[in-house]
């Protein structure tokens, strides 16, 4: 209980004395308490695709955060000591990890951005190639998703009889990853991509659809692209790319400029319309890498030109408009640099008036 000495010196606040200036001390009291605060993380914020460095040809570690709308481009250096980046994937909590290692290392580090301080950190290992130790051969294909606060890491790995694709699963509480069930997909699947809609994990190749459910640890065939809206075999590359809005896949067939779009409630697929294909400045130039992904909740697909001699690179972007059913190209130009298309760009909020203000060791570029 308070004593009449401790009520009357509370009654006696300048925030709750009832007489005519209380309203004008009030806001004296607040103003004074918060004029020195900086703007709180979060206040600013702005969506920005993520690039990274080729993880085999480049000097420099660098990622590359950009938002080609607003013409902003925010390089920043990595630590020297940092391994190549294998995997990338932001979590619906806006945390970036990565898979990093080596092309033949036999583990992979998992690593988590630290936005305050432009760190990566070392969270935990894990085995590729099937925990085989003896397998130096690294996997096909590897993924890195999240789906209801869960990660889990998905390799393609060759067998005698077949393709296995390995799911494993991280758990926080023992910080080890859990091996959950595999998939026997068809030998020779030309392409892949997975992603992850809703609850559950998608595996995409031009032949085959499979769902994962991580509440039943179990794998089930989809229904596959119709056989008129496959690639032709003599078109296709050795990886895709596919960007999820809401519960439809957008699947990236190729560099011809097409999609394929598979809604998870009905198991059914439609053709998009052609985004079109870029025009080389000169005829020996060629298309080496696109990439789909969804920003401030648009379509997009980000295309990379290059000279087999100079190696210079022209880039295009395109952006699909749901109203009007058409793709429109947008000014793009991202700072020099041998960055890397990854099968699926990811998207981040950063917070940029953060970024410009406290990392020394960020370039910013506008377009003009």
């Amino acid at each position: 209980l308070m004593t009449s000495a401790e009520t009357t010196a509370i009654l006696e606040h300048p925030l709750v004395r009832e007489d005519p200036g209380s309203l004008q001390v009030t806001k004296d009291v607040v103003q004074r308490g918060t004029s020195n605060l900086t703007t709180r993380y979060g206040m600013d914020k702005q969506e920005m695709v993520l690039l990274f460095t080729n993880i085999t040809s480049s000097r420099t570690k660098e990622m590359l955060c950009m938002n080609p709308r607003i013409g902003k481009y925010i390089s920043s250096h990595c630590s020297e000591t940092m391994p190549p980046v294998i995997a990338v994937t932001v979590t619906s909590d806006n945390n970036v990890y990565i898979l990093a290692g080596e092309e033949y290392d036999s583990q992979l580090s998992l690593q988590v951005y630290n936005h305050t301080g432009n760190v990566w950190e070392h969270l935990s290992s894990v085995q590729r190639c099937n925990g085989d130790p003896d397998d130096i051969e690294p996997p096909c294909n590897e993924f890195l998703l999240e789906s209801d606060g869960q990660l889990f890491y998905l390799t393609v790995n060759g067998e005698d009889a077949g393709e296995i694709l390995w799911t494993r699963k991280y758990c926080w509480q023992t910080n080890q990853w859990q091996e959950c069930s595999q998939l026997q997909i068809e030998p020779e699947y030309h392409i892949s991509t997975a992603v992850s809609c809703g609850s559950r994990l998608y595996f995409l190749t031009e032949d085959e659809m499979h769902r994962y459910d991580p509440s039943k640890d179990q794998w089930c065939k989809l229904t596959p692209p119709p056989t008129e809206l496959r690639a032709p075999v003599t078109f296709r590359r050795n990886s895709n790319s596919a960007a999820v809005i809401g519960t439809e896949i957008f699947f990236l067939r190729d560099w011809y400029g097409e999609m394929l779009v598979y809604d998870t409630e009905s198991d059914s697929w439609r053709a998009l319309a052609t985004w079109g294909k870029p025009k080389p400045t000169r005829p020996h130039r060629s298309l080496i890498e696109t990439s789909a992904f969804v920003l401030e909740n648009q379509l997009h697909v980000l295309v990379c030109l290059v000279d087999p001699i100079s190696k210079s690179k022209d880039w295009s972007l395109y952006v699909y408009d749901r109203c009007k059913g058409v793709w429109q190209e947008l000014e793009v130009s991202p700072p020099s640099g041998d960055w890397e298309l990854w099968q699926r760009c990811f998207v981040v909020s950063m917070n940029l008036q953060y970024l410009e203000a406290n990392y020394t060791d960020m370039l910013v570029r506008e377009s003009p």
